[in-house]
C-alpha cells in the first residue's frame, strides 16, 4: 500500500471572538476577526493540496451555541469542500460544543462513502475506509462536563488496518484546561492503536513513552487570546505500507499572539528595553512570516529602574507603540504592558523611633512593607468588595491572571506599582 496521509486537527472554536480586541484604540480588529473561519479555511485549502486520504477533527469544532446559524452553515460549505475534493471527514464533539442546540436545526454533509461526519455521542463510534486501510475510533461528548474516562470503552484495534483512536480530553490535566475526560497515557497506548489524535489542551504536545504508538494534541488552528502565542495549526501524518508515521506541523494561522519578557535587571535606562524590544519584535515578525501580530509586553526584575517605570508606564508603552508601528507597518497591536519589577532591597527602621529620624520615606516604606502581609490583604480586600461587586463579568473573568483583591500575587503588585509613584510624587513635593 503506497503512503497514506491523515490531517490531524482539533480545537478550531468556529466564529469564538478574539479576546480583549475592542478595548484598545487601533488595534487591529479587522485582521484578528474572522479569524478562526479563514484558518478553518486554509485547513481545507491544505488538506486538498496536499492531497490526504483523511481529516479527524478532535472535538470544540464550535464554541459553544451560535447567535445565529451562520456559523453551521459556514462549516458545512468547508465540509462541503472536502466532500466535493473525495476527503472523508471525522469530528468528534468536545466540551465547547458537545450536543449544541443549534446543531440539530443544521444537516451536515456525508462523507463520499456516505458515512457520517460526526461520532456518535451514546457510545464509542468508529469509521473503516478500506480502501485507505484505516479505522477511526471515537466518541462526541454528551455533556460538556464530562469527568468520566470516556476511553476505557473504546474497542480492540482492527487486524491489518490504520487504527487511530479520536478523543477529546486533558489526559492527565493541564493548567488552564478543565478536567474533563481525563486518562492516562498508558491507558491509551495498552489500547494497541497506531495513534492517538487528541484534541482539548491547545498546545501541540507528544504525550507517549519512547517506544509507544504516538498519543498527541496538535493544539488549536487559531491564537484567540495572549495565552494562546505562537504558531497554531494542525499536523499532517505520513503512513507507510508498515504503518510507521512521519508527522509535520502545518501552521493555519492568520493572526498570531506573542510574549515579550524582559529582565530589566542590568538596565540602565528605559532605551536598554527598548532597544531590545526592537531585536525581538524584528525576528518575530520574521518567524511569523508577516502575520499580523498581537503582543503583550511583560517586564520583571529587580532594578533601580522599577519606579521610573512605574512612574512612566504610559509614556514607554506609547514608545512601545511607536516602535510597533514603525517595525510592523500597522500589523503589530501592543495588547498590553505588564510591569512586575521590583526595587532595590531597602533596609527597614527597626523601631518607631528610628522611623521618625531617617523621615518620611522610609517610614512610608514600612507602611508599603506591611501592606503586603496577610492581615494588611484581608483589610484591602474588604475596602474594595463594594466596588468589585460592580465590575462587568469581562473584566474579572480571566483565569489565568485573575482581577480580584482576593489574589495575594495581584494585590503585592498594585502595592509594587503605587508605592513608588507615591514616594515619587512626595519627593516632587519636597522639591518644589
Amino acid at each position: 500500500m503506497s503512503v497514506r496521509k491523515i490531517l490531524h486537527a482539533a480545537d478550531v472554536h468556529l466564529d469564538s471572538p478574539m479576546r480583549n480586541l475592542e478595548a484598545y484604540p487601533d488595534a487591529p480588529v479587522d485582521a484578528f476577526q474572522g479569524a478562526t473561519r479563514r484558518a478553518l479555511g486554509n485547513l481545507v485549502n491544505l488538506a486538498i493540496d496536499q492531497q490526504v486520504d483523511l481529516v479527524v477533527i478532535a472535538g470544540d469544532l464550535y464554541d459553544g451555541d451560535w447567535d445565529d446559524a451562520h456559523t453551521g452553515l459556514h462549516f458545512v460549505g468547508q465540509a462541503t469542500r472536502l466532500r466535493d475534493a473525495e476527503i472523508p471527514l471525522v469530528v468528534i464533539r468536545g466540551n465547547h460544543d458537545a450536543a449544541l442546540r443549534m446543531t440539530r436545526s443544521i444537516g451536515l454533509p456525508a462523507n463520499p462513502d456516505g458515512s457520517a461526519i460526526m461520532l456518535s455521542h451514546d457510545r464509542v463510534d468508529m469509521r473503516v475506509f478500506d480502501s485507505v486501510g484505516i479505522a477511526v475510533h471515537g466518541r462526541s461528548f454528551a455533556n460538556k462536563a464530562e469527568t468520566s474516562d470516556l476511553s476505557i470503552d473504546y474497542p480492540s484495534p482492527i487486524v491489518g488496518m490504520f487504527n487511530l483512536g479520536l478523543l477529546h480530553t486533558c489526559l492527565t490535566g493541564s493548567e488552564g484546561h478543565e478536567n474533563y475526560a481525563p486518562t492516562q497515557p498508558d491507558r491509551l497506548a495498552a489500547k494497541g492503536y497506531d495513534y492517538w489524535a487528541l484534541g482539548h489542551i491547545h498546545d501541540r504536545r507528544e504525550c507517549h513513552a519512547p517506544g509507544q504508538a504516538p498519543i498527541v494534541f496538535s493544539g488549536n488552528v487559531q491564537g484567540r487570546h495572549i495565552r494562546e502565542v505562537g504558531a497554531k495549526g494542525c499536523l499532517i501524518l505520513e503512513i507507510d505500507a508498515h504503518n510507521r508515521i512521519r508527522s509535520q506541523f502545518h501552521a493555519l494561522d492568520v493572526a498570531r499572539w506573542a510574549a515579550f519578557r524582559h529582565d530589566a535587571t542590568q538596565d540602565s535606562s528605559t532605551d536598554d528595553l527598548l532597544d531590545a524590544f526592537r531585536d525581538w519584535l524584528t525576528d518575530e515578525l520574521a518567524a511569523a512570516e508577516q502575520r499580523p501580530l498581537a503582543v503583550r509586553v511583560r517586564v520583571q526584575g529587580r532594578t533601580p529602574l522599577h519606579a521610573t517605570l512605574h512612574r512612566q508606564s504610559i509614556g514607554l508603552e506609547n514608545e512601545l507603540r511607536s516602535l510597533a508601528l514603525q517595525i510592523g507597518s500597522g500589523q503589530v497591536w501592543i495588547e498590553s504592558l505588564r510591569l512586575r519589577t521590583t526595587g532595590p532591597a531597602q533596609s527597614q527602621p527597626a523601631s518607631a523611633a528610628d522611623m521618625a529620624a531617617t523621615g518620611v520615606d522610609d517610614s512610608l516604606r514600612q507602611v508599603f512593607a506591611e501592606c503586603r502581609g496577610d492581615q494588611w490583604r484581608e483589610r484591602i480586600e474588604t475596602w474594595l468588595k463594594p466596588l468589585w461587586d460592580r465590575l462587568p463579568p469581562a473584566l474579572v473573568g480571566d483565569a489565568a491572571e485573575p482581577f480580584s483583591p482576593r489574589e495575594p500575587e495581584l494585590v503585592r503588585r498594585w502595592i509594587d506599582q503605587v508605592e513608588p509613584e507615591l514616594l515619587g510624587r512626595l519627593q516632587d513635593g519636597e522639591e518644589d
